[in-house]
């Protein structure tokens, strides 16, 4: 049954932009009784700054705490400089990758928080930032990749700022300083997956390869006990949006199957490529593609799709195109809903999930 959004949730919006992520965060209130936005991404601005306004008139905040642009191709970035000098959006910190881009479109981003003094933060792996009781956690790009390539060496899409948000049952801060008074440790026993949302950007096999080794799965082991009880899988997820609009690229299996989302959501709209192999024409999905609906597929997830065709070409739930909205309670697993948005219109973001 749907229940009202708390201002405990975290709310996240996959917005139908098309071929091309705008997503939007409400982030838990702060400690300081805040209720602040987050954008990761903006495609199309006039959709996004349309939907705000809606969403103030349902749930009222308190401004923008980060704009982030992943990485600098236009299906990610077109929509963020008007978002910067608006007065509904103009965001506290402005969050970069620190990988270059020669477009115009990223240079008139980077004039603009100049004259608007906005605040850049370079992101990379490790990372961390608390809103509430939500915790933000850069797994990537990889200051490896940053230190040895810069700009140059590395696909755009691997120089991606991957996050993981994690709105917790319980004050992180507090549980860290406090993990090692007792015999249990209190941060390797908690469970933290139901409660995780993973935003893979357009990372691909570089930028992944990085995060597996930056955040290791340790098993638990009988034989040393207590050298190793349990660890968190920091991978371990209930939501993702799926890195790369589902290309063939996109994740690797072992890094699905050490996701293992409940729910993945591809912000897309289908592509098809016909090619003639062996005297046949052979016709298949670009984006996303069948290998990696395969291991979505095997890795258990329920897909949702922005622009419906994977619903509608499967037969499931949702096959109308339109913005994904869920609704992640601290230490919960998460309820997600779909709306009839079309790329360019507008329907009001829900009042409940």
């Amino acid at each position: 049954m749907p229940r009202p959004i708390r201002q405990t949730d975290l709310v996240v919006h996959v917005m139908n932009v098309g071929f091309g992520d705008a997503i939007l965060l409400e982030l838990p209130t702060t400690l300081a009784g805040d209720n602040l936005l987050g954008i990761v991404d903006c495609y199309k601005g006039a959709k996004m700054l349309s939907y705000i306004n809606r969403l103030k008139d349902i749930r009222p905040f308190d401004g923008v705490a980060f704009i982030c642009a992943t990485h600098p191709h236009l299906d990610h970035i077109a929509g963020i400089e008007g978002l910067l000098t608006d007065p509904l959006t103009r965001p506290r910190e402005f969050w970069d990758s620190g990988f270059r881009h020669k477009t115009t479109t990223y240079l008139r981003i980077l004039e603009t928080l100049r004259r608007e003094a906005i605040p850049m933060r370079r992101i990379s792996s490790g990372m961390e930032f608390y809103f509430g009781t939500l915790r933000v956690t850069a797994l990537g790009p990889s200051v490896a990749l940053r230190n040895r390539y810069a700009t140059y060496g590395v696909d755009m899409n691997n120089a991606s700022i991957v996050l993981r948000l994690e709105n917790c049952a319980d004050d992180v801060v507090v549980v860290e300083s406090v993990r090692y008074r007792d015999k249990d440790d209190p941060e390797v026993l908690r469970e933290a997956g139901d409660s995780v949302v993973i935003l893979g950007a357009d990372a691909e096999y570089d930028n992944w390869a990085q995060i597996t080794q930056e955040y290791p799965h340790v098993e638990r082991t009988s034989q040393h006990d207590p050298l190793v009880k349990k660890a968190v899988n920091l991978l371990n997820c209930a939501v993702l949006k799926v890195s790369h609009h589902g290309s063939m690229h996109s994740t690797p299996l072992d890094v699905y199957e050490r996701m293992s989302p409940a729910l993945a959501i591809l912000s897309s709209r289908q592509e098809e490529s016909t090619a003639t192999h062996g005297g046949a024409a052979v016709t298949r999905w670009l984006y996303p593609h069948p290998v990696a609906i395969e291991t979505l597929k095997e890795s258990g997830s329920e897909v949702v799709s922005t622009d419906g065709f994977f619903e509608g070409h499967v037969g499931s739930g949702n096959p109308n195109p339109g913005t994904v909205v869920v609704a992640v309670g601290p230490g919960e697993k998460p309820r997600f809903v779909k709306l009839r948005d079309t790329v360019d219109a507008v329907e009001p973001p829900p009042s409940q999930v």
